[in-house]
Formats: C-alpha cells, sequence, structure tokens
C-alpha cells in the first residue's frame, strides 16, 4: 500500500533491505553517526531487514515507512509504542496500553529532499495509519531549546507541553499520564481519535496537558 504518491516521490512502508539506509538516516537526524563499514548493523536495521516496515516489539509493532525518490531513500519515519512507559506498569495491564500512545520515535529527510514537504507527508502517513490502528495519541520529544521543531509541529496541530509538563489521558483501566521523562526534551502531542482536545489545566497549582472528550 502506498500512502502518498506523487510524480516524483512515493511513501510506503520498508521492505526487507531498507533498514541500513532507514537507520543510516535516523540516526544523522538525532545527531548519531553512520554504522562504520564493516560492522554489524544495528538492531533497527536487522528488524527492518528481516520484517520490513512493521516491526514486532514486546508489545505491538514498530511501523517504518520510507519516502522513495525512484530508488532513493529520500525519507523515513518511525513509530512504535512506548515501550518503556508501558514496562512501568504492571503485566496485565501492559497489552492494554499498546494503543493509548505512538511515539514519532524518528523522522528524517535526507538533505537533497529538504523543502518539498516529504517530513509533513511522512508525519501525515504515520499518524493515519496509526490512528487507523486505533491509537489515541501522537507524540514526539523535542529537545528544549529547539524552537525551529516546535513551530513544525505546532503547524501541524500538535500542542507543546512545558517541560515536566504531564499528560493526563484515559484508558481502559483508569486515568493515566506520563511525561518527558526529565531528559531534555518537551512533548509535543496530538490527539488522533474523532472528539478528543487536547486542553491545559490547572490542578493544585500544577499545570497539565488533558485528554478529554469534547462536548
Amino acid at each position: 500500500m502506498t500512502d502518498r504518491p506523487s510524480s516524483t516521490i512515493t511513501i510506503a512502508l520498508a521492505a526487507p533491505g531498507d533498514g541500513p539506509a532507514a537507520v543510516a538516516l535516523g540516526a544523522l537526524a538525532v545527531g548519531g553517526l553512520m554504522p562504520a563499514p564493516g560492522a554489524a548493523p544495528p538492531a533497527l536495521a536487522q528488524a527492518i531487514d528481516a520484517h520490513g516496515g512493521q516491526v514486532p516489539l514486546p508489545y505491538g509493532h514498530g511501523r517504518c515507512l520510507i519516502a522513495r525518490a525512484g530508488d532513493a531513500v529520500a525519507g523515513m519515519v518511525y513509530t512504535t509504542p512506548p515501550i518503556r512507559w508501558i514496562r512501568d506498569h504492571p503485566p496485565s495491564q501492559r497489552a492494554g496500553l499498546v494503543q493509548s500512545l505512538v511515539e514519532i520515535e524518528l523522522l528524517a529527510v535526507a538533505e537533497p529532499y529538504r523543502g518539498r514537504g516529504i517530513g509533513s507527508a511522512l508525519l501525515a502517513a504515520a499518524v493515519e495509519r496509526a490512528r487507523g490502528a486505533g491509537s489515541h495519541l501522537a507524540l514526539a520529544k523535542i529537545r528544549i531549546g529547539a524552537f525551529a521543531t516546535m513551530r513544525w509541529y505546532r503547524k501541524r496541530g500538535y500542542t507543546i507541553a512545558g517541560q515536566r509538563e504531564p499528560l493526563v489521558f484515559r484508558t481502559r483501566a483508569g486515568f493515566e499520564s506520563c511525561d518527558d521523562g526529565s531528559d531534555g526534551h518537551q512533548l509535543a502531542v496530538k490527539a488522533l481519535q474523532p472528539g478528543v482536545v487536547l486542553r491545559r489545566r490547572l490542578e493544585r497549582g500544577t499545570s497539565l496537558l488533558l485528554a478529554e472528550r469534547q462536548t
């Protein structure tokens, strides 16, 4: 299935063999280094090569979409349930939390293809797949002070949480919350399901983002 075809760019799930290119592009986007020649491929590259863009995880699946310009990998996005957050819960609750959140873990466009809307198309395609799979909220972690990135997400309908400002939302087990982890990032959050909105509230003098159904 192709998510967003055009005369020059197509977006679809990664195929076996796309792993090294996808991971190298994602690593450069977050300030990492490309694997050295001859080095063992990273775990994500191995998983994509084995399974394509639908990567089995301990809870749910990671999804890697690739933007192609002909045979060249022009961009990639990788989304995943927040595994570490899920593991903080009792084992009996974990499976039920998979659809609560989808995290935009990696989003990158190769330099020659920037400025053509490929990043926006990748994000939209990834979010649409997550929405169709029943995910309730999408979030991305943005480095504190990365104001251009924050503006980019705002233009695409995301709310930027303050530092350490929790996101509160309803699950089948009741209300849950998550935050930026106090690791130098802030959350960008978007509600995915119809009728759900994000509102900032003060509770006992503390600000929080509440995802609630609009009445």
